[in-house]
């Protein structure tokens, strides 16, 4: 009698197999590069079509392949990595497990030329959805050339669950970039499109930082520490320099990029209260440890790694991190000292050293003789509102387009600031309560939506802005979107853009802080939040150019701001949830003197 358990066809295998090795184009750009660099390359180059779903392409010019080994490195579990399981406490190379390849021609077309140096001809192979199509000799360069085309192409489902083509060029570029900055010996050459993108020329870990990132010498911090149990060197970032996204953090283990949250938290408390709320620092740090202490092999994509003493190494991490910043005189920031100064008892530590004069007294001043000036408060000017009876006149609006008039002008109400942050106003006999900057943002976020033409300023003297790598990727993917919202902006050379003009609510302010904050918070949203390309950026933008908390306002800029506010269709909360208006109601006023 048959029996119903029966072995899978290598084909079968090695798509399940795929399904773990190849989760997206990145996982082929990395293994590939990654096999490049153990084959000793010195130059390497990457081409990027339709964010690696149509083509990924990876030319070194490493040692290359006789005939025998360019065939047998297409098979299941072949590599030249490893030979026992022992080998695995003892690694020194990248790519090693040997199903990556097999996966990757099983769900692709792929085209390989190699040649090595004791051979006078190169090797042609052709696999389509794992199946060898062609093997023949051809003439090449000493190196290897591996080109994967139509990744999924026979899996459906699976190509039906890769993000937009931005996403996934995002995503090549940042395991190029973790890549190229683990090897800065390596030139690296990075092409979109059969455009170059990024040229990285081979020299130390610090050129190759500032070319990827753009970053000023006195914005890095060397860290060099050796111990028994771990080797940590490389640079963090001043704190001047954090931001709100993560992406500027890489942490390698031996030569490889790893993720662990546990050590990044190392990390971020090493820095204390030298961060701002919500920020996160810049750091590339390269720990090097026993490769006998570490397990490399904990999931497919390798980066994922356990240390045999994790919590000794959290410890030294977060040591060094703190000598390394008070080394430098690293000093707060003045938002903080500001902060430390409001909370530090009123008496001047400074007044118990100095020297004590004699007063000098008036003795002909008579308190009682002089009437001190009553200075009317805000309050006061909300109750002379309760008490007045509701007249306003139709008005022009002040944030919108000189051209186009608000529709609902004709509310009446009285409106006064608080703090320069709130609006309070009498909108048809109820007291409401506003936010000013969410009230601008959410204005000029539905204009944005509204795909009307927005009215640009043009600069009297242009400015240039230089672009990190992965920055300018982005930059180029929105371009035609965030001309549309109103800026003037134009390429200039590999990372640089030229700020022509800027939206007519940004035009007093410096267009490059404003292009990078737009960039980060686009960022931000696009990745935190997961909406759409376009009301991430309009979000940005919106952002930006609203009035900031902490402006005053004149009494027509208030009262146009209530009328553009009031002619939104979402009046009452933003796009992120929060609160922009609320009304003050008898009944919720009642609720503070319970």
């Amino acid at each position: 009698m048959a029996g119903i358990i029966q072995l899978l066809p290598d084909r079968t295998a090695n798509q399940i197999a795929a399904g773990e090795v190849v989760q997206r184009p990145a996982s082929v750009v990395k293994e590939l590069l990654e096999n490049a660099i153990d084959a000793r390359a010195t130059v390497i180059k990457l081409y990027i079509k339709n964010g690696g779903c149509t083509l990924i392409q990876v030319d070194d010019n490493g040692t290359g392949m006789n005939t025998f080994d360019a065939r047998m490195c297409w098979e299941r579990h072949a590599t030249s990595k490893i030979t026992k399981a022992d080998d695995l406490y003892n690694l020194n190379t990248l790519g090693f497990r040997g199903e990556a390849l097999a996966s990757i021609a099983s769900v692709s077309e792929v085209e390989m030329k190699t040649k090595c140096a004791q051979e006078d001809t190169g090797t042609r192979i052709i696999i389509e959805a794992g199946n060898f199509i062609n093997q023949e000799n051809t003439a090449a360069t000493q190196g290897t050339s591996i080109a994967v085309k139509n990744l999924f192409y026979n899996i459906p489902a699976r190509k039906n669950f890769l993000k937009s083509i931005s996403v996934e060029t995002k995503h090549t570029f940042e395991e190029f970039q973790r890549i190229a900055l683990s090897y800065p010996g390596i030139t690296f050459e990075y092409y979109n499109q059969g455009k170059n993108q990024s040229k990285l020329e081979s020299g130390n870990l610090e050129k190759r930082i500032h070319d990827l990132f753009k970053l000023k010498e006195d914005e890095l911090i060397t860290t060099n520490e050796d111990t028994d149990i771990v080797e940590i060197k490389g640079f963090i970032g001043t704190p001047k320099i954090s931001k709100r996204t993560r992406g500027n953090q890489y942490l390698f283990a031996n030569g490889r990029f790893i993720k662990d949250p546990y050590l990044n938290h190392a990390i971020i408390s090493g820095y204390s209260n030298l961060l701002e709320e919500k920020k996160h620092p810049f750091y590339i740090l390269f720990l090097k440890v026993d490769p006998k202490k570490i397990d490399v092999n904990i999931h497919p994509t390798k980066h994922e790694v356990k240390f045999e003493d994790g919590q000794h190494v959290y410890t030294l991490l977060q040591s060094v991190i703190k000598k390394t910043l008070g080394t430098h005189y690293v000093l707060p920031t003045d938002k903080q000292l500001l902060n430390a100064i409001e909370t530090y008892p009123s008496q001047n530590i400074n007044d118990r050293f100095a020297t004590v004069h004699s007063p000098n007294v008036d003795t002909s001043f008579n308190p009682f003789g002089h009437k001190k000036p009553k200075t009317p408060t805000n309050w006061e000017k909300l109750d002379a509102i309760l008490n007045t009876p509701i007249n306003s006149p139709k008005q022009k609006t002040f944030f919108t387009q000189p051209e186009k008039e608000t529709e609902n002008t004709e509310n009446n109400f009285d409106i006064f600031q608080i703090q320069d942050t709130y609006l309070v106003a009498k909108i048809n006999g109820e007291l409401s309560l506003i936010n000013q900057h969410r009230a601008h943002r959410q204005v000029l976020y539905e204009r944005y939506s509204s795909e009307q033409a927005v009215s640009s300023q043009q600069l009297l003297f242009p400015r240039t802005l230089e672009l990190s790598k992965s920055d300018f990727a982005l930059y180029l993917e929105m371009q035609q979107d965030i001309n549309a919202l109103g800026f003037d902006i134009s390429e200039f050379g590999q990372s640089t853009i030229i700020i022509n003009g800027l939206p007519s609510e940004l035009s007093k302010a410096d267009g490059s802080s404003v292009i990078i904050q737009i960039i980060d918070d686009f960022k931000t949203n696009f990745q935190d939040l997961k909406i759409v390309k376009k009301d991430a950026l309009r979000q940005a933008a919106a952002k930006n150019a609203a009035i900031k908390t902490g402006k005053k306002l004149n009494p027509t800029e208030m009262q146009a701001l209530t009328n553009d506010l009031l002619a939104c269709k979402q009046k009452t909360i933003d796009q992120s949830g929060k609160p922009i208006m609320v009304k003050l109601t008898k009944q919720s006023l009642e609720r503070f003197f319970q």
